[in-house]
């Protein structure tokens, strides 16, 4: 099994979390203050988040803090699923993201994917 490049990053400046899964970008998507990186399959290889601190309802020092996450995607035909699980310090907080796209899956296909700070 290949080894993936999994990264969080935080930029406390910008207020930008991104989570990437290390596979190449094909295209970017933007929903409001989320940017979805697609391979070339059509499948999520990261996800930005603008704004972080606001939609995700925590503080910037919470945000500096996250030391894991895990991603788990549901492709279904004309939507998907994000739900992230991400590990503070202090705390564990679960976000589901529904997302209106189509990157073309016929069927429903379930993918995990984990994330820690280096």
């Amino acid at each position: 099994m290949a080894k993936v490049n999994t990264k969080i990053d935080y930029d406390k400046e910008e207020d930008t979390l991104f989570l990437s899964k290390g596979r190449k970008v094909k295209a970017s998507i933007d929903i409001g203050d989320f940017i979805i990186d697609v391979d070339m399959n059509g499948f999520i290889t990261g996800i930005e988040i603008l704004n972080a601190s606001e939609n995700l309802k925590l503080s910037e020092k919470q945000l500096a803090s996250l030391q894991e996450a895990s991603m788990v995607v549901t492709y279904k035909p004309n939507y998907v699923i994000i739900y992230l699980v991400m590990k503070f310090k202090e705390k564990e907080k679960d976000l589901t993201i529904p997302l209106t796209v189509d990157l073309g899956h016929g069927s429903v296909r379930t993918e995990k994917a984990n994330f820690a700070v280096a």
